[in-house]
């Protein structure tokens, strides 16, 4: 050392204070992604001149050592098993981070394994874990190496940590079941998926906490994601056969809610007259099933915004936030939950 000391990198940070706006305010103006004034864009451009600052991440990875590279690790690991179509959820995700990323001009990687030798040697800012389970191990493993992690919805064992994007199940799992309740069903059943994360977690909490509070008596059944479709055929059909089926069926996944249409038809059951059919995620399946069923769309597209200008905030030095960031999904309402005759009396 030569006794002087070394000067710190400006970072977006620095500029935002120069300029008296927000963090994400100059990630908007620099990377044109959202509309600025001209006048609070001027007063960002001037403070990042004065301060010396380079919005352009290669440019800037040359001073900070940073790559500009961002990590992508999806968790499920049913997500890509099946066939292309039966991935959709996912490859709505995935697609959306890769164009948020684009639109900051911002690399991004997938990351197949953390564990595999080469990834080590792979540059990455940060990384974005999707859809962690409880506990999840490969956040731990991020947490412990000093990678910054943003997730996109939260590990359930982890309230703690904030540096992540959550869906609201709670208010459009509810929404759902009252709209139901007011087709006429008076028994509504879950068949929940297995996988232990948030999305299981939370639906089937909701879900039994609205059976409590409306006097209703909860039935679920747990249908794995893992399962082929005669695999679900095969759990599906004895639920629905007899006199103690349900008026509806609320199903984890699309695609086995489909099946459930299916099945029901095979029985000689109408739908929605006889069983009505949801499902907590939309698709293909869902959409194009006869008659198209109601779901809830896990507003991938959203998801991924906020946790791409999450993963930036927090690079940029910004504070631990306080909570989540929350986004709501979206109800599709479709025929299969829209009765155009009155339930049966006993329902």
């Amino acid at each position: 050392m030569d006794g002087r000391t070394a000067k710190r990198a400006t970072t977006i940070r620095d500029v935002a204070e120069r300029a008296r706006v927000s963090i994400s305010t100059v990630s908007h103006a620099f990377s044109g992604s959202r509309p600025i004034s001209q006048a609070t864009r001027d007063r960002i451009f001037r403070a990042a001149a004065e301060l010396g600052y380079d919005p352009n991440p290669s440019a800037r990875s040359l001073r900070t050592g940073r790559s500009g590279i961002i990590g992508l690790i999806l968790r499920p690991r049913f997500a890509l098993v099946g066939t292309p179509d039966r991935a959709e959820t996912f490859n709505r995700l995935v697609g959306s981070v890769a164009t948020e990323m684009l639109r900051r001009k911002v690399g991004l990687i997938h990351v197949p394994d953390l564990h595999d030798p080469s990834v080590a040697s792979v540059p990455m800012d940060g990384c974005i874990v999707a859809h962690p389970y409880g506990a999840d191990e490969v956040l731990t493993e991020l947490l412990r190496r000093g990678v910054p992690a943003v997730t996109i919805e939260e590990d359930p064992e982890r309230p703690e940590f904030t540096w992540a994007v959550r869906l609201d199940y709670a208010t459009a799992v509810s929404a759902l079941l009252d709209h139901l309740r007011d087709q006429g069903a008076g028994d509504i059943a879950l068949l929940t998926g297995t996988e232990d994360n948030a999305w299981n977690r939370r639906t089937r909490e909701t879900y039994l906490a609205w059976c409590e509070r409306h006097g209703r008596t909860a039935r679920t059944e747990p249908l794995s994601e893992g399962l082929s479709a005669e695999g679900a055929a095969a759990v599906i059909r004895p639920l629905l056969a007899g006199p103690e089926r349900p008026a509806a069926v609320v199903v984890a996944t699309s695609d086995f809610a489909a099946i459930t249409a299916e099945v029901a038809a095979a029985q000689g059951l109408r739908v929605p007259d006889d069983l009505m059919i949801a499902a907590l995620t939309d698709s293909e399946h869902s959409r194009l099933s006869d008659p198209p069923i109601t779901a809830m769309d896990l507003n991938h597209e959203g998801l991924a915004e906020q946790a791409v200008e999450l993963m930036l905030t927090r690079l940029a030095g910004a504070a631990t936030p306080t909570e989540a960031v929350v986004v709501t999904p979206a109800l599709r309402l479709r025929p299969s939950t829209q009765r155009t005759t009155g339930p049966d009396e006993h329902r």
